[in-house]
């Protein structure tokens, strides 16, 4: 009975609904695997809906969807229902294709659509003519000489490995697709990491990435190993303040070297719609920012010397922070810089103009003392948690200057850029793009293709002096379709045997439930007169 309930269709789109559901669970409900730090502030009350709440999604597993019990028992009970679904079909429709020929009727005017004119050729001519034309439209083919059981005829059939072929493939695309969803997500990897132009770059391991987003089966292990370096980084802007676009960015592009594991290095460009392929590996550029070097010392001692990452504010410069937990108390810097500030007039300060092209540079620092909380709370590398730190001062700097305040002395010693990288692994996307293949090779036939037969029977008139050739058929599917069709292969026969058709329609009648052509037609009566 379970078995039986399992290998309906029906069962298959539920079980597909409901994983439907749970992801839009997960959509709404940070994940743990993904952000550990929003998910335990959910659990103790400091964020989401409370702690009763968090306690009840986290007994159902919301909080890690595609690692619960639930949600992998019902991904393989669809890939089981689906695949119970799936193979019947398909050893069915095999076995009509090798074995089934179109059947022969012993009435032709016994079905859907009839059609009749006479011609002075031989019957066996005619069905010669009905032979090579139908062959030359790709029908399958039956031949009858009428030595036993039904007259002499031509029996023809087209559609039964289209659609029925059509349907298959596009429900063994859904296959292909879940497949391809569900374990590239297991064995897919993403991380993003900010690298300086000139500096030293980065190595593919994991703890490299600034955030970072395995599969649950991609390992350590996994990663390549090989160095990535920023060499230049070009970024230009529509500086007319009239022309169209104004402000908008021209150029966006990296020149990197690569060195893979081998120790080959290769050169290569960067650009927003051309990533860069390693191994499998995809680099895109995914943002950038300026990188200033600051120097911070204090008593003769260096307890900072580094580039810093900035991220650009709406039209307010860029932003970032300097951690200097070397010093006594702790050194906090908060750092805005603004790429084009020309001077003002003498004793005011910079004219903060907002845009974004490095003409003139200066950069903002406010000091703060105290603890910094590193490795208590969570924080960005562009902001300070000023909770625990007290302001001391600040001021402005331009690139090769310096500033004291309070024993700390403070350098701004060059201004680079950073670029922000996506390095991404995605080893289902050829199986998601056989897929779509499959889904598109699927639809197409089984929208537009339909099923139909087609008898051509020629006898000799009742005189003996001519002969009555009669095209009957009936389709399966899209009958209207098929009027016009029959048409055309009616006066296309005519013609080829030298006749224009008579004026002659019998009756539609039933199916003789004895001409091997009693399987129900969804098509309705009609009857069909070609006209001289």
């Amino acid at each position: 009975m379970g078995w039986r309930w399992l290998v309906r269709m029906k069962t298959a789109l539920i079980l597909l609904g409901i994983l439907g559901v749970q992801t839009a669970i997960a959509t709404a409900v940070p994940q743990e695997p993904n952000v550990p730090g929003t998910v335990e502030a959910w659990r103790s009350g400091e964020e989401g809906p409370g702690e009763l709440v968090a306690a009840g999604l986290d007994a159902i597993g919301a909080f890690d969807v595609y690692g619960s019990a639930m949600f992998l028992a019902l991904l393989l009970l669809l890939f089981l229902s689906l695949t119970a679904c799936l193979i019947p079909r398909i050893r069915a429709w095999v076995r009509l294709v090798r074995r089934s020929r179109p059947p022969l009727t012993r009435s032709v005017g016994k079905q859907d659509l009839v059609s009749e004119f006479q011609t002075d050729r031989d019957p066996d001519d005619v069905h010669g003519e009905a032979a090579r034309l139908l062959s030359d439209r790709h029908w399958r083919l039956r031949g009858h000489d009428g030595e036993d059981g039904p007259p002499a005829q031509v029996a023809a059939e087209k559609g039964l490995w289209s659609r029925e072929g059509g349907s298959l493939l596009f429900h063994l695309s859904f296959y292909v697709l879940l497949a391809a969803i569900v374990f590239g997500q297991l064995l897919s990897f993403e991380g993003q990491v900010g690298v300086v132009e000139g500096d030293r770059g980065f190595t593919d391991t994991e703890v490299a990435y600034w955030n970072y987003h395995p599969g649950r089966w991609f390992g350590p292990e996994q990663h390549a190993g090989w160095q990535l370096r920023l060499q230049d980084f070009e970024v230009d802007w529509i500086r007319d303040p009239t022309a169209p676009g104004a402000g908008q960015p021209t150029t966006f592009r990296s020149d990197v070297t690569v060195t893979d594991a081998d120790g080959e290095v290769i050169e290569a460009t960067v650009e927003g719609n051309r990533p860069l392929n390693i191994e499998g590996t995809k680099i895109h550029q995914l943002d950038w920012g300026y990188a200033p070097r600051i120097v911070v010392e204090e008593g003769g001692e260096v307890v900072f010397d580094d580039f810093i990452t900035t991220v650009a504010l709406d039209r307010a410069g860029f932003r970032g922070a300097v951690k200097a937990p070397a010093a006594t108390p702790d050194v906090g810097l908060d750092v805005f810089l603004y790429p084009f500030a020309p001077e003002g007039e003498p004793g005011d300060p910079p004219t903060l103009t907002g845009a974004p092209w490095d003409d003139d540079p200066v950069l903002i620092v406010s000091q703060y003392r105290g603890d910094l909380q590193l490795g208590l709370t969570q924080q960005t590398v562009v902001e300070l948690d000023t909770d625990l730190l007290e302001l001391e001062g600040g001021g402005f700097l331009r690139p090769g200057q310096q500033l004291t305040i309070e024993g700390v002395t403070i350098s701004f010693p060059e201004l680079r850029r950073w670029v922000g990288f996506q390095v991404s692994s995605r080893p289902q996307i050829p199986w998601l793009l056989l897929g779509s293949a499959l889904l598109v090779a699927g639809l197409v036939p089984a929208l537009y293709a339909y099923r139909r037969r087609l008898w051509v029977m020629a006898t000799r008139t009742a005189d003996g002096t001519r002969t009555l050739v009669r095209v009957s058929g009936r389709a399966f599917q899209r009958p209207d379709r098929f009027e016009q069709e029959h048409a055309r292969i009616v006066a296309a026969l005519a013609e080829a045997t030298g006749e224009l058709p008579e004026p002659t329609a019998p009756p539609p009648a039933a199916s003789d439930p004895d001409d091997g052509t009693s399987e129900p037609a969804t098509a309705g009566s009609h009857s069909e007169v070609i006209h001289r």
